[in-house]
């Protein structure tokens, strides 16, 4: 347990570079708004936009509950419709450095 933040946020880095690398790869292909269009021009591409977004609106959720605020919540939420899991990723890391145990990390303090 003693390296549990140091694994741990370096796996996050490690995902989070990931991420970063793939949008970064794709946007030298085409910008964002048309990689959207093509998206919307599919019903598999809907459907997985509408998947993904309330997959981020239950984290935002969760965050809320986490940080015990309502406004916290929100704005985390609209940085994670924005920005995606890269937001997921930094909050999971902030929430890591912060935190003395795993439990931490994903249920609200006492």
């Amino acid at each position: 347990m003693i390296y549990f933040k140091s694994i741990t946020v370096a796996f996050l880095a490690i995902l989070l570079t990931t991420l970063t690398g793939f949008i970064v790869w794709a946007s030298v292909e085409s910008n964002v708004l048309t990689g959207f269009r093509e998206v919307l021009s599919s019903r598999w591409g809907m459907a997985t936009l509408v998947d993904i977004y309330i997959s981020l609106t239950f984290i935002g959720i969760w965050i809320g509950v986490i940080e015990k605020s309502v406004t916290k919540g929100i704005i985390w939420t609209l940085s994670l419709y924005f920005w995606g899991n890269i937001a997921t990723l930094i909050y999971i890391i902030l929430r890591v450095l912060k935190s003395s145990k795993p439990t931490e990390i994903f249920l609200p303090s006492k």
